[in-house]
């Protein structure tokens, strides 16, 4: 099988994708990986340390201000938009993906847009409790979406069409206990660890 994988901006967007991706060629080793992101940004070094080809598309973020510089920078924004989905669209149709998957950041847009106007099945993982403005503005056009709380359900205009698969976590974090881990991070065995929630 051929798989998409598209993400960037953040390592939160980033790790789950990568999490998939070693789960499936562990599951599937004779498929095939491409992943998308945005030209200039972390995944574009992530990736490729990991062992998978990525292509940069040329996209930009959305800014929230009221200002000349916001609206200057929103409409560049959409006329990446509109050059990236098109470049997408002439990627999808050189590499024919079996399904192309987005686990967040504002590079998912165009390219789940593409996939799902060539009716590759697409599907879009939302890490975070509530959607982002990329996972929202998906949400009616990917055939699936992926969340990692119960209660993010409730987020979604179309709750049947959501499911709850947890957060994606590389499998090379499972071999550590916390011994193990308190030791590779410097700490000394009796040192309490903190997680507020």
């Amino acid at each position: 099988m051929k798989f998409i994988f598209t993400c960037g901006g953040t390592a939160g967007h980033v790790n789950p994708a990568l999490a998939v991706a070693g789960r499936l060629r562990a599951l599937m080793p004779e498929s095939e990986f491409l992943f998308l992101g945005a030209e200039g940004q972390m995944e574009m070094s992530l990736v490729p340390r990991e062992g998978y080809d990525i292509k940069p598309l040329r996209i930009t973020n959305v800014a929230r201000g009221k200002t000349l510089k916001a609206l200057a920078h929103n409409l560049d924004t959409v006329k990446n938009v509109l050059v990236s989905e098109r470049e997408a669209r002439r990627i999808l149709r050189a590499f024919q993906p079996d399904a192309v998957i987005g686990t967040g950041g504002y590079v998912c847009y165009p390219v789940l847009m593409a996939a799902a106007k060539l009716h590759i099945p697409t599907l879009v993982h939302e890490s975070n409790a509530a959607p982002g403005l990329t996972t929202k503005l998906l949400a009616k056009h990917v055939d699936r979406i992926l969340v990692g709380f119960e209660e993010s359900r409730a987020h979604y205009p179309d709750p049947d069409r959501v499911s709850v698969t947890g957060t994606p976590v590389r499998g090379e974090f499972a071999a550590y206990t916390q011994e193990s881990a308190k030791r590779e991070l410097g700490l000394r065995p009796e040192d309490k660890l903190f997680c507020p929630f």
